[in-house]
């Protein structure tokens, strides 16, 4: 079999536009290990760098962390990470892409679901900060299906992430949502809420509160 064009995205057409700003991605593109999903849900590194550094602490939980592009960002602004991931196959990847990265012993990368008890118990009574950028649908754009997403709507193995975030010790919650999310369900919260966009596209909100605000957020 040929090799594929440079140009030409190898996980299907449907990928195309991820894989031209691959280079956004990770500046090591080329080097890194990234799957599909891993290519259409990763956050351009300046814009992980410029998250990351929002964190308190030095010490932060990266919930559902996949090939670890967040986990490297925060690892690479000084924080000491536990990155969480269910699929054996992107925490292979996460591993090979943090010693990319000069990071891998900031980063303990563990294979598991994070809503088990089991691994919950296992977490250290010393995390400042939970992140997580939940899956916002079943595929590539399927959350503009819906006009308004909800946070009830971003579960994690049929959890509410708010009754997750209950059972982590932690000061403070990160994490990034579609741009159709309904932010009223914050407007009582304090603390950082952001709109990452372009000039004529809005591209995620970002919000940053404490742990007790984001649990007791309305429902």
């Amino acid at each position: 079999m040929s090799e594929l064009p440079q140009d030409l995205c190898p996980f299907g057409a449907q990928y195309q536009p991820f894989w031209n700003m691959r280079y956004q991605l990770f500046a090591k593109f080329d080097e890194a290990k990234v799957d599909a999903g891993g290519l259409y849900t990763m956050v351009p590194e300046a814009y992980a760098l410029e998250m990351a550094k929002r964190a308190g602490g030095q010490k932060t939980l990266d919930i559902c962390s996949g090939i670890g592009s967040m986990s490297i960002a925060f690892a690479r602004s000084g924080q000491r990470v536990i990155a969480i991931e269910i699929d054996e196959e992107r925490v292979a990847m996460a591993r090979h892409n943090a010693r990319l990265y000069g990071v891998a012993d900031q980063i303990d990368i563990r294979n598991a679901d994070v809503t088990s008890d089991a691994m919950l118990h296992s977490l250290p009574d010393d995390i400042h900060t939970v992140w997580f950028d939940p899956p916002w649908g079943n595929g590539i754009g399927d959350y503009r299906k819906r006009p308004v997403i909800r946070l009830e709507d971003l579960q994690l193995a049929g959890m509410d992430l708010r009754d997750l975030v209950r059972k982590i010790p932690c000061q403070e919650v990160m994490f990034r949502l579609p741009p159709n999310f309904d932010t009223a369900v914050f407007r009582s919260v304090i603390g950082e809420k952001l709109k990452f966009a372009t000039k004529n596209h809005l591209l995620w909100y970002f919000i940053r509160t404490t742990r007790e605000q984001f649990i007791n957020a309305a429902y």
